[in-house]
């Protein structure tokens, strides 16, 4: 079995960055699968569909779910040389420096500086 990240499969947004993830994962170490998903609350009692629709979700082989910034560290490490890109969370206090980061970047940034677009879920970006 292997982790699956639960994303917004209506988010403009989070579709660019899943293709991403997609092709950087040569080994198929990940499934991804949008919250929408009609069974995903049976296939996955530790997640919640409300909690979804604010962060991204992985959840590991062994069932542990992480969410958000936390998330985002998991996916890194599964990838190829992704481990590189977890060093800054081993600095105290850098996960909920992420978390921050990831909030923000998900309610206003699109890939490459690109405001988010109106049909994200999560609205237009707040000045």
């Amino acid at each position: 079995m292997s982790a699956t990240l639960i994303y917004d499969g209506n988010c403009g947004f989070c579709r660019r960055w899943v293709a991403r993830v997609q092709r950087w994962d040569r080994g198929g170490r990940l499934e991804t699968l949008p919250y929408q998903t009609p069974d995903l609350e049976a296939r996955f009692p530790g997640v919640s569909r409300a909690e979804c629709a604010e962060r991204i979700h992985l959840v590991d082989e062994r069932g542990n779910v992480f969410r958000g910034g936390a998330a985002g560290r998991e996916v890194l490490r599964r990838l190829p040389g992704g481990a590189l890109w977890t060093l800054p969370f081993h600095v105290p206090g850098a996960l909920p420096l992420a978390e921050r980061a990831y909030v923000w970047i998900a309610h206003r940034w699109g890939p490459l500086g690109e405001r988010a677009r109106e049909s994200c879920p999560l609205g237009p970006p707040q000045a």
